[in-house]
């Protein structure tokens, strides 16, 4: 779905924030037409707003350059963080 020129992401869609020279990559727990609320990696979870705050939706190929620089053991933390299960 689009709003303006900006596409809304979906549930479970990964996103990518850069502020400050800081990446933080999370999870799209729920979105509409205003809002974005994001399970971020970290543990933490933000609101952000379509059109006013710059993120961007994560494609399968910035999956798979993720993939080559990440362990194992931090892909596992991510996704224990998104599902809250071990």
């Amino acid at each position: 779905m689009r709003v303006g020129n900006h596409k809304i992401p979906s549930r479970g869609d990964q996103v990518e924030q850069r502020q400050s020279g800081i990446r933080r990559i999370g999870y799209v727990w729920y979105s509409d037409q205003l809002q974005v609320l994001v399970k971020w990696r970290d543990g933490k979870s933000s609101s952000l707003r379509i059109g006013r705050d710059q993120f961007s939706i994560r494609t399968a190929a910035d999956e798979d350059s993720r993939s080559l620089n990440e362990s194992p053991e931090t892909h596992r933390r991510a996704q224990l963080a998104w599902t809250g299960s071990p």
